[in-house]
């Protein structure tokens, strides 16, 4: 069955606000900074979840977007950490 509208917009958000606690570029604390710094990553990441993806998957892939898209340092960054918790995010919240 499809996700409705509302649905997709919670999942969404708490991804978000999780993306927000990790905050990998350290902006997050400035008033006047976007809050939107890393939806980039949250609809992807969001896909992934809803497929199946694994720990490792997601994990791999937060890496390539910290390092490719926002030219970070993978060595200054747990991404296995953040894998896990935004997989036990969602399936504690939104799995059937």
């Amino acid at each position: 069955m499809p996700l409705s509208k509302r649905e997709l917009r919670q999942r969404f958000s708490q991804l978000n606000a999780l993306m927000w606690e990790w905050h990998p570029i350290g902006v997050m604390e400035e008033p006047y900074w976007p809050r939107d710094e890393y939806e980039c990553l949250v609809g992807p990441v969001l896909t992934m979840l809803q497929s199946g993806a694994s720990q490792t998957e997601i994990a791999s892939y937060l890496q390539a977007e910290i390092v490719e898209h926002f030219g970070l340092l993978a060595e200054h960054y747990d991404f296995t950490a953040v894998a896990a918790q935004v997989r036990s995010w969602f399936d504690r919240a939104w799995r059937d």
